[in-house]
């Protein structure tokens, strides 16, 4: 797989394995039958490179695909994906991933932490519609200097009522991705409450880095390289936490922060 996410220089075994590398983690997966190849090439982790071997000992994950019906298959395929990505975030010996949203304006840093159904694809979508560069919708990757790489597949959506995500180019939003390391210069932790106005409040040092750690994967792994990664990605940046009604409005206003921090740095 390229920088963009799609598939390059598959080759493939006679007995269907495809073998992986992501952000410097080794992996391979055994399909049941060739003609599942291509469903399982769309869920490898973005940025994957597909190799012709793997180290000895590296993780094999099986797909068999053995369900009945597509709302079925379609489950397992996000199964995959999900087991496949979390593998790679605990496991990246140079990275740290934190479960987040990540987009820049005016070269600035915004980071969302977040659980999955929080929010996060859909404030996302709303800065990027304001114009904010797109880095990420799921992962922020963050190197040992303390910079956030983009990690800008396609912003995965859910519609009203489902749980299955659908793919949403970015240039559907008529935005664009991100390609430079960034410097994180507000980190938000918001939560959405169809009633609550927008009031946010700053985090101590000490309370950010604790709530960084409750969104990071590889924390129980590697917790002293964890630490020092969140410590240099914290070092210039504001935090604030808040609850949040619309993504719109709560969207316009994070932007106001981001220039405010920019004036006053």
């Amino acid at each position: 797989m390229n920088a963009t996410g799609q598939a390059s220089g598959l080759t493939c075994t006679p007995d269907s394995v495809v073998s992986c590398e992501s952000y410097g983690v080794f992996f391979r997966v055994r399909v049941a039958t060739p003609d599942l190849l291509a469903e399982v090439i769309k869920v490898l982790p973005h940025g994957s490179v597909l190799v012709a071997e793997v180290p000895a000992g590296a993780e094999e994950f099986t797909f068999s695909a053995d369900s009945r019906t597509r709302k079925g298959f379609e489950s397992s395929l996000e199964q995959l994906r999900q087991d496949l990505m979390v593998h790679v975030a605990n496991s990246a010996p140079d990275h740290v991933f934190v479960h987040a949203g990540v987009v820049a304006w005016q070269g600035h840093g915004l980071m969302l932490p977040g659980e999955s159904f929080a929010g996060k694809t859909t404030l996302v979508a709303e800065l990027v519609r304001a114009g904010a560069l797109y880095y990420s919708d799921e992962y922020a990757v963050i190197d040992q200097e303390g910079k956030v790489h983009p990690y800008a597949r396609n912003l995965q959506v859910r519609m009203p009522g489902y749980a299955l995500q659908t793919d949403m180019p970015v240039t559907e939003l008529e935005g664009i991705a991100g390609t430079r390391p960034l410097s994180i210069a507000l980190v938000a932790f918001v939560k959405f409450s169809r009633d609550e106005p927008w009031m946010p409040d700053s985090m101590t040092a000490g309370m950010s880095v604790l709530e960084m750690l409750r969104h990071t994967i590889p924390v129980q792994r590697t917790p002293a390289r964890v630490m020092a990664t969140l410590t240099s990605m914290l070092a210039d940046a504001s935090v604030i936490r808040s609850k949040r009604g619309e993504a719109g409005p709560a969207a316009h206003a994070l932007l106001k922060l981001l220039e405010f921090h920019a004036v006053s740095a």
